[in-house]
């Protein structure tokens, strides 16, 4: 399956549209469209992409030329090789199918050659014209060139370079980097190791590749890293395969890059332009890009440290890449991969869809930690989001497995992305004010967490001059909400996260139907500006103490049928379930607020505790759904007591209310409280004692 390249669709229907005969489509169009969505095709995109393995995402593009280090690439009869001696600016061979035109060595002809010894200042060039696959074998060789690629492959049907066992090998290239062609399609050598051809890298010996100004190692067609221990450090990308870039197997890969790490460029096939880390072991430091596709980024079975661009809290150009793993198409993880990443800008990026269904993976981000234009799926394995403005962002976010847990500055998980002026769908459109034209300021200063906006010379909040709010660092606008500590100053609360300027709430959704997530937000904890269902799993969420934002803030419908959900965090725009939900939930502010650190526990009216939880920040309100509650019951919160022993969660069923303090009673099915909230859901006023039903949802003033 995959999606092929959109023209001009929200990225929503992006995904929605286009899933039918793929998996994952290539660069979308993120700006404003007049497109209508289609709300139920967006359903039926999430559900295709969920469960999307590294071997269904490798199915769908092109098969790289060679398997792995037991391809027959890499196996031959030594006794037909041809010895050829590398000696200072000239070398030798012992057999046909080599000139030496001082030091400059070709090789004219296909066969399996051993080169050992050491060009000082020289190339070794492959000019054969056959059918048939020219073998170098490296076995202690050492060529550096001051004017153009040390070695090259001008000519081949295919071309192998084995690494001889035990052997150290060195190709670096010192000069000046090529004038490519206006399109970048040249064919001059660009890297210290260029081939025009299918080139494959393996054996198990070592290869250390320099570029001062260029690429480390190319390949104009595909390229298959099989083996060995390679180390590049380039001026440029590290390593890059056009066709595809394919690493295997036992290879150990070590890149220092000045722009992308691993990279492949053709954006004309839709079955080429994909990275796939398939086996072995990655680490990249990179100036842009860890890892950089056309179309898909796959990783499975591998171990992949990536640093990008200086990892979270550096500032990069506007107009620069800083991501992690990026697929314009998509980024597949799975497998027992192992994933590490810090990046200045997002961890995993696609401007279609993102899959995690196995591994490890760890990222601390400077934006997202994962970001889909399209659908985001996580159905298995482990992700840990350790720093981030959004942990999770996506059109479509579906969470059917696995152990998720999210630290982020602003929200914490949230569904939302580009602008349609569909109306279609199962949400509640929002009903919020019309867009704004006016831009931000030039001299609007973004705020720091905790601190207000610095608004510019001369203008009033409220009056009409400040213009708009600040804009994220991915570029977005902040939906209406403070930043973290913030008051709302008197003003009316922002718009609960609502979809942006009267867009529909179908075009986005949440669901949450097993594993567990863990959220630490500072902004909104659940944000979805669309529509929130919740039907299995474990879900906690400490949300913010500031009151412009909420531990779940949902623009249309809210409903929860099974599962558990302890949401924590501040009252001023607090959001229940919908009152039609078939599972039980209850919802209160409470009295006095439980500081952090503080145990709070929710009672059935006899006494008996449900559910204990120690608060990690000052919170006024809390959400609780689980199998036990009864709609219409009554129950009771405490604070203080003692926690018990909490599950991975951090969720307890042993706690004890010794000491502690009643901070509310609140019947279930009804939210009483709540301040300015948003459009959707089960938020109302409330705070002013008023009974609001437009979501469906009774919501009772204290």
């Amino acid at each position: 399956m995959r999606l092929r390249r959109p023209t001009t669709v929200t990225t929503a229907v992006l995904t929605a549209t286009l899933t039918a005969a793929a998996l994952v489509g290539c660069s979308a169009d993120t700006g404003t469209s007049t497109t209508t969505s289609d709300a139920a095709s967006a359903t039926t995109a999430s559900s295709a992409v969920a469960g999307l393995t590294p071997e269904e995402a490798m199915a769908a593009n092109a098969d790289p030329h060679s398997s792995g280090a037991d391809d027959e690439d890499l196996s031959w009869d030594e006794s037909e090789e041809v010895a050829l001696s590398l000696d200072g600016d000239s070398a030798q061979a012992d057999g046909d199918g080599v000139t030496v035109d001082g030091s400059t060595v070709t090789i004219s002809q296909a066969g399996t050659y051993r080169v050992t010894g050491e060009l000082t200042d020289g190339r070794l060039v492959v000019a054969s014209p056959g059918d048939d696959e020219v073998r170098l074998v490296l076995d202690g060789a050492s060529i550096t060139s001051s004017t153009t690629s040390a070695l090259a492959v001008e000519d081949a049907a295919t071309a192998v370079v084995v690494l001889a066992d035990g052997s150290t090998n060195h190709l670096e290239a010192t000069g000046a980097a090529v004038d490519e062609d206006a399109d970048g399609s040249t064919d001059e050598p660009d890297g210290a190791l260029f081939s025009t051809a299918d080139l494959t890298i393996g054996g198990t010996g070592a290869l250390d590749v320099v570029s001062s100004s260029t690429d480390g190692i190319v390949s104009k067609d595909g390229l298959v890293v099989a083996g060995g221990d390679l180390t590049v450090d380039a001026g440029d990308d590290g390593i890059r395969g056009k066709d595809y870039l394919v690493v295997t197997d036992d290879a150990s890969v070590t890149v220092t890059a000045a722009a992308d790490g691993l990279k492949s460029t053709n954006a004309d096939d839709e079955t080429m332009g994909y990275v796939a880390v398939l086996g072995g072991t990655v680490d990249v430091t990179s100036g842009d890009d860890g890892i950089q596709a056309e179309t898909d980024a796959i990783v499975t079975d591998a171990t992949v440290t990536i640093a990008a661009a200086g990892g979270p809290g550096t500032e990069v150009a506007e107009d620069a890449s800083a991501k992690g793993i990026k697929g314009d198409v998509g980024v597949v993880v799975g497998g027992s991969a192992s994933v590490d990443v810090a990046a200045a800008d997002d961890g995993l990026h696609s401007n279609g869809a993102v899959s995690v269904s196995g591994g490890d993976v760890t990222l601390a981000s400077g934006d997202d930690g994962v970001h889909a234009d399209g659908d985001l799926t996580i159905t298995a394995g482990t992700l840990t989001v350790s720093e981030s403005v959004e942990g999770l962002e996506g059109a479509t976010i579906t969470l059917a497995g696995g152990d998720v847990d999210i630290t982020a500055s602003d929200d914490g998980v949230n569904a939302a992305g580009g602008t349609s002026t569909g109306t279609t769908g199962t949400g509640t459109a929002q009903e919020g004010p019309a867009p704004q034209d006016a831009q931000a300021p030039g001299d609007l200063t973004p705020p720091a967490d905790g601190e207000r906006p610095t608004l510019p010379d001369g203008t009033v909040p409220g009056d009409g001059t400040a213009g708009a709010p600040p804009a994220r660092p991915d570029g977005e606008m902040p939906s209406g909400e403070m930043p973290d500590g913030a008051a709302p100053g008197g003003q009316a609360g922002g718009q609960g996260g609502g979809a942006p300027g009267g867009q529909a709430a179908g075009d986005y959704s949440l669901t949450i139907s097993g594993g567990t997530l863990v959220v630490d937000a500072g902004g909104d904890g659940l944000d979805s500006n669309g529509s929130l269902e919740i039907t299995g799993g474990t879900t906690v969420v400490q949300g913010p103490t500031n009151a412009g934002n909420g531990a779940l803030d949902v623009n249309g419908t809210f409903t929860i049928s099974g599962g558990t959900l302890l949401a924590a965090g501040s009252s001023g725009m607090a959001v229940a379930p919908d009152t039609d939900s078939s599972q039980g939930w209850v919802a209160a502010n409470l009295d006095q607020g439980a500081t952090a650190g503080t145990g709070v526990h929710v009672l059935a009216e006899d006494g008996t505790i449900l559910v204990s939880y120690e608060v990690t920040k000052d919170t006024q309100n809390v959400v609780y759904s689980s199998p036990e509650i009864e709609t219409g019951a009554t129950y009771v919160f405490e604070t203080g007591g003692t926690l018990g022993t909490p599950d991975g969660t951090g969720l307890s069923s042993d706690g004890t209310t010794d000491g502690a303090t009643q901070a509310a009673t609140a019947v279930a099915g009804e939210f009483a409280g709540g301040g300015m909230g948003g459009m959707g859901g089960g938020r109302g006023p409330g705070s002013n004692g008023s009974t609001d039903t437009s979501g469906g949802t009774t919501t009772s003033g204290a």
